[in-house]
């Protein structure tokens, strides 16, 4: 598989491959079980039914992570964005799969084979650090998930959804209705509404119409308690 320049700079710059070689990328690349997918808006792209031993590494489009709670509710777990990676946590696992990940939009994704990872590991040492260092992100990740639903403070609730599934980039509309917001972070309506308010002052997070957008990383951040 040949990649485009841009599609081969998303990859270089992404958690897994940063500061790797691009001869590495180049190898794995042209392997056959390296392989593209395009999904489109509501695609599944893994679920427990639906999952290969690979990572895949966004190249177009978003997604977002549901996980299924013991009512049979989904929870949003996370937004991943171009140049995120999906299935790197489970590349080892003989578990089931827990997680539901499906395509926001129109969505293109580079998979690499848990045998190509292995490959990759033995010939250069960055490449192991990086997955290290990637899991070790994803417990604090989770521990950070954690610790919203169990948080006394609404507003640090809040912040920490809005870290997880807004952009500073862009205006996104919120991925919940206010009511199912409210189940997500597990408060009542009314606290949710004086979050918002509290949050929607401090000018961390403005909005427009029904979008909303990150204006300033750090103030969100400091509710957020990150």
């Amino acid at each position: 598989m040949i990649l485009s320049k841009t599609d081969t700079d998303t990859i270089m710059h992404s958690k897994l491959f940063h500061g790797t070689p691009e001869t590495l990328l180049t190898k794995m690349s042209s392997a056959p079980d390296c392989e593209m997918k395009g999904y489109n808006k509501g695609d599944c792209i893994y679920n427990s039914k639906s999952f290969r031993r690979s990572i895949g590494i966004i190249l177009e489009g978003s997604a977002r992570v549901y996980k299924e709670n013991a009512d049979g509710n989904k929870i949003i777990m996370n937004t991943l964005n171009v140049g995120q990676l999906i299935g790197a946590a489970a590349l080892f696992t003989n578990d089931d799969y827990i997680y539901d990940i499906r395509a926001l939009e129109i969505c293109r994704v580079v998979f690499f084979s848990q045998r190509l990872i292995m490959r990759g590991f033995e010939r250069e040492s960055r490449l192991s650090e990086n997955y290290i260092r990637y899991l070790s992100d994803r417990i604090l990740f989770l521990n950070r998930k954690i610790g919203i639903l169990t948080a006394d403070s609404p507003e640090l609730r809040l912040a920490n959804f809005f870290l997880d599934n807004l952009s500073d980039a862009y205006f996104v509309e919120l991925p919940l209705p206010m009511n199912q917001l409210t189940s997500e972070l597990n408060i009542s309506r009314a606290s949710l509404y004086r979050a918002l308010d509290v949050i929607l002052e401090t000018g961390a997070v403005i909005k427009e119409g029904r979008e909303y957008k990150i204006a300033d990383m750090a103030k969100l951040e400091a509710i957020a308690k990150i």
